[in-house]
């Protein structure tokens, strides 16, 4: 039996022939566990990570008649009950993702590559958060091999072959500097300065305007070098270009469980900033922390905005449809920390890898909640409106997680601590 999570899930049996699975809950449900592989999920986590904030009142009875339908579809064996959750027992080699994982170790970019169909998870990474996301870290992962293939051409000397390609690859992820990196370095090779370094100059000047962050030490090396036209740009030998770094891909990163990848439909994931001297992982966490904050600074204001606006309907204040349209200004502004989130290096550190996990999915609750909030005002007869607080309930508690991983180190670096009514 083959699982397939590159593209549309898929199961093929051992005759070579689909095993049809029609409901999209179902094929999710599947997607999740197998995500999880030999791992046990518990029904509270497979029951949110299904239907996000609003789960039916039948959500238990209705998750254990979808197990009922895989089992008949793959055999008891293979889906197994253990300590009110379920486990799906699946070899290495029988899901498309584990070989995608092993050829990538492997470096054989062109052939790992040849196992994707589609964006990962396509027919149900739109069925909640946590679908979305396990698609977002597998899609992450293939984009990682994409520019490992690149970079592996361009050292045999295919960068005119290749610039064609790193521009559609540039302009579908505008925020990815090693995407344009490496275009700058195709064009340079090709006899085109003026217009790497004006690749550059668009980049710097987006992340500048956009995110309010300034491009990275990779890529203005990478500009100096050009502007001083130095010999070894030219050399067809990836590793000998300092501006363009390698990233380890492993299975964490590749397939980690759904719980940790329910933090939001982000296009791209955490950059991980390898080990290093401990005075560099000293550094490196410094940093970090400080990108944080000034995340956190950010998430602030907002909050204030939220805040503000939402006690304002409650005490009848202000007409509801204009608490809501201050709600949406707040939250449309507060966008770009999603981006910001996106495009934050972590150190590989596990206490920073767990507050960046726990900092996108308090965010993405937040944001959540936000949205609820202005749908109830907007469907509201009379004042005070109705809340719904499910919503507000889980974003307070992840908030909670995050500030009780984040704020130890905010103390070892005298950064400021937080408090979950902050964000």
């Amino acid at each position: 039996m083959q699982f397939r999570i590159l593209g549309p899930v898929e199961v093929v049996g051992d005759d070579g022939a689909l095993i049809p699975l029609p409901a999209a809950k179902i094929r999710a449900l599947l997607a999740l566990l197998l995500v999880r592989r030999n791992a046990r999920a518990g029904v509270d986590d497979l029951v949110d990570d299904l239907w996000d904030d609003d789960p039916p009142a039948t959500a238990t009875k209705t998750l254990q008649v979808y197990v009922s339908q895989l089992r008949k579809a793959l055999g008891r064996e293979r889906l197994e009950t253990v300590g009110g959750g379920y486990l799906l027992r699946v070899d290495d080699d029988e899901l498309d993702a584990s070989r995608f994982e092993v050829l990538v170790a492997r470096q054989e970019w062109a052939t790992a590559l040849e196992l994707w169909r589609g964006p990962a998870l396509a027919d149900v990474r739109a069925e909640s958060r946590a679908c979305t996301a396990a698609a977002n870290r597998l899609d992450e992962a293939r984009l990682a091999a994409v520019e490992e293939r690149v970079e592996a051409d361009l050292g045999r000397g295919e960068h005119a072959r290749l610039v064609g390609e790193l521009e559609q690859l540039a302009a579908q992820h505008p925020w990815r500097e090693r995407l344009h990196a490496l275009l700058m370095l195709a064009l340079y090779r090709s006899g085109r300065q003026a217009e790497a370094l004006e690749t550059y100059r668009r980049l710097r000047e987006r992340l500048a305007d956009e995110l309010g962050l300034e491009a990275g030490r990779d890529l203005r090396e990478l500009e100096q070098a050009i502007l001083r036209q130095e010999p070894s740009l030219l050399r067809a030998v990836p590793a000998a270009t300092p501006t363009i770094e390698r990233r380890r891909l492993n299975r964490p990163a590749l397939l980690a469980g759904a719980a940790a990848l329910a933090a939001v439909a982000i296009a791209a994931a955490i950059l991980v900033v390898h080990d290093g001297p401990a005075g560099n992982r000293d550094a490196e966490l410094r940093t970090f922390v400080g990108k944080v904050e000034n995340v956190l600074a950010q998430a602030h204001e907002g909050r204030v905005a939220v805040v503000r606006a939402a006690s304002a309907a409650q005490r009848c204040e202000i007409p509801l449809r204009a608490a809501a349209a201050d709600i949406e200004d707040a939250r449309a502004n507060r966008q770009s920390l999603l981006q910001q989130l996106a495009a934050l290096s972590v150190p590989d550190d596990e206490r920073a890898r767990r507050v960046a996990t726990l900092l996108q999915r308090a965010a993405a609750a937040s944001f959540a909640a936000d949205l609820r909030y202005r749908r109830d005002l907007l469907r509201a007869h009379a004042c005070p409106p109705p809340v719904d607080a499910a919503a507000g309930r889980r974003a307070d508690r992840l908030k909670r997680s995050f500030v009780a991983a984040f704020n130890p180190l905010a103390r070892r670096f005298d950064a400021r601590e937080w408090r979950p009514g902050d964000l």
